[in-house]
């Protein structure tokens, strides 16, 4: 009976190839970065990040949503026939909710510009990295 999990990673071959990327890969890559480059790289994705996090915001959406359909509906509104009103007992159904439409997707919009989303916190280390790199350029 053999016991195959004494067996190293070097006598397996998975760790051996080169160009694979096992734990020793990586732990060869992370020794060629310093700290300043890792803190630097963290602070990027984060910037992206929080950027993407902007991009899709709810309220933009439903906001941007509201409005286009609001257009629509109340185009239909201003454009309908005196035998879509009588069916809507004397109402102009579509314009009143078209308008409503518009006024809430507006609300969304403005409530997303006066209010837009706070940027994530960073971490005191990526604080002081990002400082430096902007006092370097």
């Amino acid at each position: 009976m053999s016991d195959h999990h004494s067996a190293s990673p070097s006598d397996s071959g998975s760790g051996s190839r080169p160009g694979s990327s096992s734990g020793g890969d990586s732990a060869r890559r992370s020794a060629h970065y310093s700290d300043k480059d890792l803190q630097e790289e963290v602070s990027d994705l984060q910037t992206k990040s929080a950027t993407a996090a902007r991009l899709f915001d709810i309220r933009r959406l439903i906001g941007g949503l509201f409005v286009v359909y609001g257009v629509i509906v109340t185009i239909a509104g201003i454009t309908a026939s005196d035998a879509d009103i009588d069916k809507a007992e004397g109402v102009n159904i579509n314009l009143w909710t078209g308008l409503g439409m518009l006024a809430l997707g507006l609300f969304f919009l403005v409530w997303l510009k006066l209010r837009p989303t706070a940027p994530p916190l960073l971490p005191p280390d990526a604080t002081d990295a990002v400082q430096e790199r902007q006092q370097g350029d």
